[in-house]
């Protein structure tokens, strides 16, 4: 496969925040790119509302199975494909106060394509308009690129999103983005294929499939107290 131009000089064992950062130039140069997903809006409007009548791919109101959304688009792309970023954001306000910052899922499909989106949704969605997002609507959202700060962030806040390579010397060997919950003195995994309980973030990356996980970046937000 060859690189594309824009991770043409990148070295085999790349620096956490040198990815992010030339992922997030895709986001702003797709900006500048005309292009109209009205098509997608309706199509994915009435899935969606199937989908929630069937319950097809969710788990307790969470998106689970991620393979399971081939009918429904980010960009040029689908779901099941490259939308990872958009099904982590969607879970983790589905919990976060109880839902009260909840969105439906083809708003959040429609907002990301605004802003967001890689090569067309094909790459799927940077990681920092997915923090950006989440603090525009008013959410206070702890962000490291340093994997070392996960555990340390890991402890103060009860809802995360986790962005990994899936080998940390390989690029092309994809990306994954998902939801953790916090529950009592334990960490949980949502759309990972990973359903066990562990003790802290750094665990979780080292314990996904093949054991070569990088972590790109976590931003963790904490419920708001109340008196």
């Amino acid at each position: 496969m060859k690189k594309p131009p824009v991770f043409a000089k990148l070295p085999g064992k790349l620096n956490s925040r040198t990815l992010a950062g030339a992922i997030d130039r895709l986001r702003r140069i797709e900006k500048l790119i005309p292009r109209n997903f009205s098509a997608n809006d309706l199509s994915n409007a009435e899935v969606y509302e199937k989908r929630l009548e069937t319950g097809r791919g969710f788990a307790d109101g969470l998106i689970e199975r991620q393979a399971a959304f081939t009918d429904m688009s980010l960009g040029k792309s689908t779901l099941d494909y490259s939308g990872c970023e958009v099904i982590a954001v969607y879970n983790l306000l589905k919990r976060y106060e109880g839902g009260a910052y909840s969105v439906p899922l083809p708003e959040l499909i429609e907002i990301f394509e605004a802003d967001g989106i890689l090569h067309a949704g094909r790459f799927g969605v940077s990681p920092r308009s997915m923090r950006d997002y989440l603090r525009k609507i008013g959410l206070e959202v702890n962000y490291t690129e340093d994997e070392k700060d996960f555990d340390v962030l890991g402890v103060f806040c009860s809802h995360f999103i986790v962005t990994v390579m899936n080998d940390r010397d390989d690029i092309f060997r994809q990306i994954h983005t998902f939801y953790i919950s916090r529950e009592k003195d334990y960490y949980v995994t949502h759309n990972a294929g990973m359903r066990m309980r562990y003790f802290s973030i750094s665990e979780i990356v080292k314990a996904l499939p093949g054991g070569r996980a990088k972590g790109i970046c976590l931003m963790g937000v904490k419920e708001n107290e109340t008196d």
